[in-house]
């Protein structure tokens, strides 16, 4: 955590070139409470102008038939941030499937997680590793942070705390 996942699918997001390529903007946080109707329903909550139309609706499969009926022919892009869940495929499956039923090209799925093997399950086609920036980059950008100045070089205990908290921030300026 704390490395800029769902920091970088924000800007994803909300930058202007994505608003004008899709129809619809789809942003959910699964979270570790994984639950197909919990999810639908907040997808819906997104996409359907009336709440009428599923309000009252228990039904997983009645939900997904509203689903497929409210995305069908619209180009969209759905964020799930942050997820867990990595031991029963099926379920993204079947959430995932009006979804996948879009005739439309240029829909897209992004998801942030700290895991790998979610990655793997839900079959990312390009997954993105983030990591820290290098030592010396972090160093000046900690530096015009703390200082007001890349280039500060006074008071040399103040440099020596300041490099004990960038190392320990390992190259995550997120967390500045």
């Amino acid at each position: 955590g704390g490395w800029g996942k769902t920091t970088l699918a924000r800007f994803v997001y909300r930058d202007q070139r994505i608003i004008d390529h899709f129809d619809l903007q789809i942003w959910i946080c699964v979270s570790t409470n994984f639950n197909e109707v919990r999810l639908t329903l907040e997808i819906l909550e997104h996409v359907c102008k009336d709440r009428q139309e599923y309000r009252d609706v228990s039904s997983f499969n009645v939900l997904q038939e509203i689903l497929l009926k409210n995305i069908r022919e619209k180009r969209f892009l759905i964020i799930l941030d942050d997820m867990w869940e990595d031991r029963d495929s099926s379920g993204w499956d079947k959430l995932l499937a009006p979804l996948k039923c879009n005739q439309v090209t240029g829909c897209a799925v992004l998801a942030t997680t700290r895991r790998n093997s979610v990655a793997q399950m839900i079959g990312t086609a390009n997954a993105f590793q983030i990591s820290g920036l290098d030592k010396k980059e972090f160093w000046l950008f900690f530096k015009a942070c703390a200082f007001g100045n890349e280039a500060y070089e006074g008071q040399p205990s103040l440099h020596s705390i300041g490099q004990k908290i960038a190392k320990a921030l390992k190259g995550v300026p997120l967390t500045l």
